[in-house]
Parts: C-alpha cells; structure tokens; sequence
C-alpha cells in the first residue's frame, strides 16, 4: 500500500513536477493553500507526511503548522516546510514550531526522495515504538 503525502502549494508548475516525481511511489493529494489543507484534514484524512509551503494565500506554512501543533490530533503528522527563502534563522524557526525537515525550492529530486524516506523511517520506528 503506497503511502499518503498531502502537498500544500499554490504554485501550479511546483505541484506538477511533484506529482511527476512522487506518484508512482506515494499517493499525492494537493491543496492550494492552507485552509484548504485544514479542511482536508478535519475531513478525517490522515497523510503520512505533509510538505508545505511557506508562502501561501490565506494561511502561510508557519500558521498551518501551528494549527497542526495545536490540534492534538494531527500533531504527530511528519511536516516538511518548503521554501526559496534559505536564510539559518528561517530554517530554525521552521524547526522550533516543529517542522520535521526543510525542502530549499528548487530542489534536486533525489533531495525529496531522501527526505521522504528519511522522515518515513523515523516515523515508522517511532510508531513501532508506541506499540510495543
């Protein structure tokens, strides 16, 4: 069973290359913006990561990730921020509201692939952990 990514980007061309890439290994839903992506969630759906923008209309990344941080419910869902914007202290913040990892735009596939399986990983010994 592939597993689920949720992509928040409002950028058409950025959500095609990413299904090109990632569709045949994962099943990809895309949202255009933040609330959309809310939405999509308190629909009951569960991705197994989410890659997110930071610039976005009507709620940018850090917002999204603070209402996922504050949910309780979806807190513990894998966030990657994705951003042009490379500067140390950006990247810091991004970790310090939670983010998982950091994906710099553009970027090499391989990158995206390697971070998939890297916080897909952790996240399923984590999982294996709580249950045991």
């Amino acid at each position: 069973m592939k597993r689920e990514l949720l992509i928040i980007d409002d950028d058409e061309p950025m959500r095609l290359l990413i299904d090109y890439l990632l569709k045949d290994k994962y099943r990809v839903t895309f949202k255009d913006n933040g609330l959309s992506g809310m939405k999509y969630l308190a629909e009951g759906n569960m991705p197994d990561v989410i890659l997110c923008d930071f610039v976005l209309p009507k709620m940018n990344g850090f917002d999204f990730l603070s209402s996922l941080s504050n949910s309780g419910i979806f807190a513990d869902i894998p966030f990657v921020m994705m951003s042009s914007r490379v500067d140390e202290h950006f990247k810091k913040q991004c970790k310090e509201k939670g983010a998982s990892g950091f994906l710099e735009k553009p970027f090499d596939p391989p990158q995206l692939f390697e971070m998939l399986d890297s916080i897909l990983t952790k996240a399923k010994v984590q999982s294996a952990r709580r249950t045991s």
